[in-house]
């Protein structure tokens, strides 16, 4: 009876659906009401109807299609509407729907952006009306010389007079998480219904704003999701992988690439959004029901953005929830548990450049599947953010997704078109106090000495400079500026003192409109451990300059601006192969990358980095292991990267292999899959074959490079005795930049480093122990420990026992927290687990102590970590295991500890030896 009763409500809520387009006349209260005079198409808004689950998932603005003779809709060009269940379009379909769009409507024109890694293309889409397009250079231009306002002499009354000419851009991307389907057609229709539709709110929309949309963002993980979703359709009830590889390299991460701009699809979109002088850049994302709409997130903040956008964030955000919620959509809200900290997010690259950043997380079900979904308590739970939650149990299909998606975007861009005039002004305003930066906050620049010698990562930082579209600026001549009192080791104050730069020294200045992308990439963060917000979203620190291993200094002395030197017009160029990083180059040896089937993104920085570099590799995966018993005959060097949040036996077990087998490989059904790897089932791990492979091949000579899981791994499977994992209890390292010391620099693994110090980034605040045992040194005296048994004296005599002389015991062993205990005589005398001398591990990095430890970012109870091993390696036979504690190749924003790995690499059969001399 309870079924029947909520079928026959929500069939009555449908029907009354239907007259809303059957109205004959607007109703003038309503804000977004149609045009009663234009057609509707009624095949197309049958089908809206019939897709969405539940009425309340659906708005006025979504409920229907307007009609147009010469303009196609989804359908027309795809053979189904956006959002209909059991099909997701391929991104050339998008991408042909966009065109004949285009080519139909006055309203749409097209532009190419760039490609991806393989070769797609990236398009962005402008619908506005006619005349709006036709302006569009003119209008650019008015934007750019907002956008920077030294053009026009830092003059307000000029701004006004141009903001008055001149119409907002706003900028709209989808799809940059791959599994995350929805956007693509949602963002179909909503072009569709600006370019068709009469609704009075519509027109002002186009009359007022500039709508630039790019449908697909991560085009090559769109080609493979959609394989693996037909394949998934093509095999009912059967289980079928996760989406392995989304771009050529990396996958979640794509969107945390904003800093280092590594991938084609950051740039694409940067050179995009600056090249459009855009007010906001709105990305959609698909993990949260129904609508949550992080623009506003929760803090802390980050440190280097304006104010003015703190304000924006909350106007846009709370109108679009309040806008939402009157048209009865549950499960729409803002605030949540995103801190607004990292500038690493696609639409961060806004909030880095005077424009808006926004973001909708919406619900999706990794597909174009209609799902029963069951939600967890705290995404349903009413809170004081969230009045309107979520329902706890929803039938959800593609076109509710698609319906919230457009009646969220369609509400921004109506509030947008009624306060362009404004926004202009606060863009033209963060630009402006951007320039005024050193006399206002501070500091006047960046210098980049001429004498550093690490020449090739210091260019690959500038080259982010300009990737990121700040000036960089070289010095014509000598200049000495007043450098601010630093505290020395005894907390104290010093002096305040003058350094000369040398003519050559990089200098990227403050008063320029991009100066707070530089100043938030180039200085240190700090995140207190008692902030309110316990539970960073992403890593809290990124300092530049210290995982470079490139000097970078802060000037606050504003007569650095006034020294002679010139604008660097041209890219600055990046040496190539190994002298990128600073090596000089070597014969490589053979070299193996090997990944797991249960994710590929974390190794695909290596990757990436190997690539770039042009070091020759062969990529093979743990089930190509297990099947190689000799690996040795291929192979000097395999590196194992991090597999991200792995077990030793997930590694080695895979996932379980009940049910079907999985396959990721190219076929006439999956075209786009198993081009970069590919296996007839992903399920099987290393298993023991593999790690007897393993062990074979080092044991004869090979060199094994790990780095966090895959260091434990290591160190689980035997591959590296006497090394043990530090446990810890209260330490907190949330992506941090920690300061680790050399202890071997005779070591070749160190060779080129010029600096005792080396920052290190750490995601999670892993260490090493290491031990003369194989069982470690658990249990065995020592003077740290010792306390003195009860007898006569002070805590600090010696006991003496009565009726005969005291004889003197032999000094406990000490060590330091990154040596090993030294063993006496008794504790070694016929004892197997004792390593023998020439197989013990050697100590390359160890951590600074707790008081110097951390550079930037978040670190409580560090004292757990400090003067621990950060980088070790072991000796397994005649071959070396080199353990990371941390991930040496990171996002590309570890260049500094890049040489590491490659001086391994190249010195693989002379670990042992001290490093040549450059």
């Amino acid at each position: 009876m309870r079924v029947s009763i909520r079928f026959s409500i929500a069939t009555l809520l449908v029907l009354a659906s239907f007259a809303t387009y059957a109205a004959t006349e607007p109703d003038s209260a309503k804000p977004y009401a149609r045009d009663p005079a234009q057609p509707v198409d009624r095949g197309y808004t049958d089908q809206i109807l019939k897709f969405t689950t539940d009425p309340s998932f659906n708005s006025p603005l979504t409920d229907y299609l307007p009609a147009s003779a010469s303009v196609p809709t989804p359908e027309k060009v795809l053979g189904h509407i956006a959002g209909a269940p059991d099909y997701l379009p391929y991104s050339a379909d998008v991408y042909r729907y966009f065109r004949a769009l285009a080519a139909a409507s006055p309203r749409v024109k097209v532009f190419s952006i760039g490609k991806t890694e393989e070769g797609r293309e990236m398009i962005a889409v402008a619908v506005a009306d006619e005349s709006l397009l036709a302006d569009l250079d003119a209008n650019k231009a008015r934007l750019a010389k907002l956008a920077d306002p030294r053009s026009i002499h830092m003059d307000d009354a000029t701004a006004d007079r141009l903001i008055a000419q001149t119409t907002p851009v706003y900028y709209i991307t989808g799809t940059i998480h791959s599994t995350e389907t929805g956007a693509p057609t949602a963002l179909m229709e909503l072009a569709y219904r600006l370019a068709v539709d009469n609704a009075p709110y519509i027109k002002h929309i186009r009359s007022h704003v500039i709508t630039l949309i790019t449908p697909v963002v991560e085009v090559d993980g769109r080609d493979r999701q959609v394989d693996r979703y037909n394949w998934h359709k093509a095999h009912p009830g059967e289980n079928y992988p996760r989406l392995l590889y989304w771009g050529h390299y990396v996958a979640h991460d794509n969107n945390r690439d904003a800093m280092a701009m590594t991938l084609n699809l950051t740039r694409n979109v940067a050179n995009t959004y600056v090249g459009w002088h855009a007010q906001v850049l709105h990305d959609l994302h698909e993990s949260v029901p129904f609508l949550y709409d992080n623009t506003v997130g929760d803090g802390p903040y980050n440190a280097w953005i304006d104010p003015i956008l703190t304000g924006e964030w909350q106007q846009l955000g709370w109108d679009n929830v309040q806008q939402l919620t009157k048209l009865g959509m549950p499960g729409v809200f803002t605030h949540g548990d995103f801190d607004t900290w990292s500038p690493g997010y696609l639409m961060f690259i806004a909030a880095m450049h005077n424009g808006i950043s926004r973001l909708y997380e919406t619900f999706g079900n990794d597909g174009a599947d209609t799902v029963q979904r069951i939600l967890d308590p705290s995404e349903y739970q009413r809170t004081w953010y969230k009045p309107n939650p979520p329902l706890p149990t929803v039938l959800w299909s593609q076109r509710d997704n698609n319906n919230y998606e457009q009646t969220g975007l369609l509400t921004a861009l109506n509030y947008f078109s009624d306060n362009g005039q404004l926004f202009l002004k606060n863009f033209y305003l963060k630009g402006k106090r951007s320039i005024e930066k050193p006399q206002e906050a501070g500091p006047a620049a960046y210098v980049f000495p001429a004498d550093d010698r690490r020449s090739g990562s210091r260019a690959q930082l500038l080259q982010i400079m300009q990737f990121q579209h700040a000036e960089v600026s070289r010095l014509t001549a000598p200049v000495t500026v007043k450098l601010p009192a630093t505290k020395g080791a005894d907390g104290k104050a010093g002096k305040a003192t003058t350094r000369t730069f040398a003519t050559g020294s990089y200098v990227v200045r403050m008063d320029q409109p991009y100066s707070r992308i530089a100043d938030a990439l180039l200085d240190r963060q700090y995140w207190s451990p008692k902030d309110p917000q316990q539970h960073p979203y992403d890593d809290t620190a990124w300092s530049m300059g210290d995982l470079f291993d490139v000097e970078v200094v802060r000037v606050t002395d504003n007569a650095i601006l006034k020294a002679p030197m010139s604008l660097v017009s041209e890219p600055v160029t990046v040496p190539q192969g190994l002298a990128a990083v600073d090596m000089p180059r070597a014969k490589l040896p053979r070299i193996a990358l090997m990944h797991t089937w249960l994710g590929t993104q974390t190794e695909g920085w290596w990757r990436m980095a190997l690539d770039k570099l042009h070091v020759p590799y062969d990529y093979i995966s743990t089930q190509d292991v297990a099947k190689d018993g000799n690996l040795r005959a291929k192979y000097d060097v395999i590196l194992f990267g991090p597999v991200g949040g792995a077990n030793t036996k997930q590694i080695v077990d895979g996932l379980p292999m009940w049910g079907n087998p999985m396959p990721w490989k190219t076929t006439a059904l999956t075209p786009n899959l198993g081009h970069i790897d590919a296996t007839d089932d992903v399920r099987p791990g290393l298993g023991e074959s593999g790690v007897a492979h393993l062990k074979q091949f080092v044991h004869g000579g090979g060199l094994l490079i790990t780095s966090e899981d895959t260091a434990k791994f290591a160190i689980d499977e035997g591959l590296a005795p006497g090394v043990f994992v530090t446990p810890s209890d209260k330490l907190k390292v949330v992506g941090s930049v920690l300061q680790a010391q050399f202890v071997d620099r005779r070591s070749p693994i160190a060779a080129g480093y010029v600096r005792d110090d080396l920052a290190l980034y750490s995601a999670e605040g892993q260490s090493f122990t290491i031990s003369n045992l194989i069982v470690g040194d658990r249990g065995l005296p020592n003077a740290k420990d010792f306390q003195r048994s009860t007898g006569r004296g002070g805590p600090n005599d010696r006991d003496t026992p009565e009726g005969r002389a005291s004889v003197d015991a032999p000094a406990l062993p000490e060590a330091k927290p990154w040596q090993a205990l030294p063993l006496n005589a008794e504790q070694s005398r016929n004892n197997p687990w004792v390593i023998p001398a020439d197989q013990r591990p050697q100590v390359i990095l160890r951590y600074a102590d707790a008081k110097h430890l951390l550079i930037a970012g978040l670190l409580d109870h560090g004292d757990e970590m400090a003067e621990r091993a950060a980088v070790v390696y072991a000796r397994y036979g005649k071959g070396h295991v080199l353990l990371f504690a941390s991930n040496p190749i990171w996002r590309g924003e570890t260049i500094g500890s890049y040489p590491l790995v490659f001086n391994a690499i190249v010195n693989f059969d002379k670990l042992d030896a001290p490093a040549a001399r450059h």
